[in-house]
Formats: C-alpha cells, structure tokens, sequence
C-alpha cells in the first residue's frame, strides 16, 4: 500500500503512521511519506509545494513492484 499524508491536515498524520505501522506488521508491502505541507484534497494539482510530487513517488512504487509498465 502507497500512503501520503500531509502533517497540516485536518486528520492527523499520526493515522496514517499507524495503519502503515499495521500494515508492515501484517507483512503488507507499504510505503509512507508523510509532507510537511499539502492541507487535505491536494490531489494531482500542481502547486509549489513538494507534496505535488507525490504521483511521481507513487509511480516509481509501482513500477518497482512490477504492477504498472516501465
């Protein structure tokens, strides 16, 4: 599982650490980047800020688990 969070969110990154916490335990393949800004709902939107990245992340996490095309 891909997990990115914003720390400014409404809903605590604290969340999203724990059910990446859970997955690794369970032997679940996760990976998590937590932004330090973003908000909530920052989507595919470019913006100036690093969280606008994240597809990118994504989709190296995807390809190097063979799921998507190189």
């Amino acid at each position: 599982m891909f997990l990115v969070h914003a720390a400014d969110d409404g809903v605590p990154s604290e969340n999203s650490a724990l059910l990446y916490l859970a997955l690794r335990k369970a032997k679940v393949d996760a990976e998590l980047h937590i932004y330090t800004a973003g908000g909530h709902g920052y989507g595919l939107r470019k913006t100036a800020m690093p969280v606008t990245a994240w597809p990118d992340r994504a989709g190296e996490w995807l390809k190097a688990r063979g799921l998507v095309g190189k």
